[in-house]
């Protein structure tokens, strides 16, 4: 939603744009009558794979990461340090200009979505390979 608000906002604001359905978990601030994708899956199979490859994947899409031995006060001490920026009034005053909004994860939650994606259920393995082709 970010880069289309920035990139196309005269065009959603004539109407010559339409946002149709939202494939995130869960509604934008922006956008709370645009139904989510989700929601029209036919089965569980399907939102359990929807959960998995884009509620899951797509907000992890560019994480920042150490190597693995990284002592554990570091990590800690680049995660909050990551968070504060997130934070920062300048940060957010600058992203605001640019037309950004800034919804970061914070380390733990990202690190939760990896172990979910790893834990997808044996028999789903299959379809994400034939989804993924």
């Amino acid at each position: 939603w970010e880069s289309f608000k920035a990139t196309w906002s005269k065009e959603l604001q004539a109407g010559e744009l339409i946002i149709v359905g939202q494939n995130i978990a869960k509604p934008h601030a922006d956008l709370p009558k645009i139904p989510l994708v989700i929601d029209f899956a036919k089965s569980e199979e399907g939102r359990k794979l929807i959960r998995a490859l884009v509620h899951t994947v797509g907000p992890t899409a560019r994480p920042y990461m150490l190597p693995p031995g990284t002592p554990k006060e570091r990590v800690e001490n680049l995660r909050k340090a990551f968070m504060d920026t997130m934070r920062d009034p300048e940060f957010l005053a600058e992203a605001k200009k640019a037309k950004l909004d800034i919804n970061p994860l914070d380390g733990a939650e990202l690190e939760r979505n990896v172990k979910e994606v790893f834990n997808l259920e044996p028999t789903l393995i299959p379809k994400v390979k034939e989804i993924l082709k």
